[in-house]
C-alpha cells in the first residue's frame, strides 16, 4: 500500500482539480506536502489528518445551525456561549458563521439590529435561512 499520494491522486480522491491543490499550496492551505524536485507528494497520514480536521470543522458548523434553528435568532455572544461547549473563541465562531452565510445557498442570514433603542450599539443577529428566503 502506498503511503503518499501525488497531486493527481489526491485531486481524484477529493473530486477536485489539481489546479485547486496548486493554488492551495501557494496560500498555505490544505494538508502537508513534500516537494521532491518538481514532484509534489502528499503523505497519506497528513491527508487523513486534514480530512479529520475538516470533518470536525463541519461538525461545529452543524451544531451552530441546529442551535439557530432552535433559537430562531441569536447574537454572536449567545451562539458562542451555547455552542461547542462554550469554549470556542469568538473568531472561530465568526468563521463558522461566515461559512454559513456565504455557502451556496446561504444557510444563515445576518442582519444588524438595535438591542436597546436608548443605546447606539448595534448587534449582528444571525438566523437560519428558511426555504422561502433562499
Amino acid at each position: 500500500m502506498t503511503t503518499t499520494l501525488n497531486e493527481i491522486e489526491l485531486a481524484a480522491r477529493w473530486g477536485m482539480s489539481p489546479k485547486t491543490l496548486q493554488r492551495w499550496r501557494t496560500l498555505n492551505v490544505g494538508p502537508e506536502y513534500l516537494k521532491l524536485g518538481k514532484k509534489i507528494m502528499y503523505p497519506l497520514a497528513d491527508v487523513e489528518d486534514y480530512e479529520n480536521l475538516v470533518r470536525s470543522n463541519f461538525a461545529g458548523i452543524e451544531e451552530i445551525l441546529l442551535y439557530l434553528q432552535h433559537a430562531g435568532e441569536a447574537s454572536l455572544e449567545q451562539i458562542q456561549a451555547a455552542c461547542l461547549g462554550g469554549k470556542q473563541s469568538r473568531s472561530c465562531i465568526q468563521a463558522y458563521l461566515q461559512r454559513l452565510t456565504q455557502s451556496s445557498p446561504p444557510r444563515v442570514k445576518a442582519h444588524m439590529a438595535l438591542q436597546d433603542p436608548a443605546s447606539p450599539v448595534i448587534t449582528v443577529l444571525y438566523r437560519p435561512c428558511s426555504e422561502d428566503t433562499r
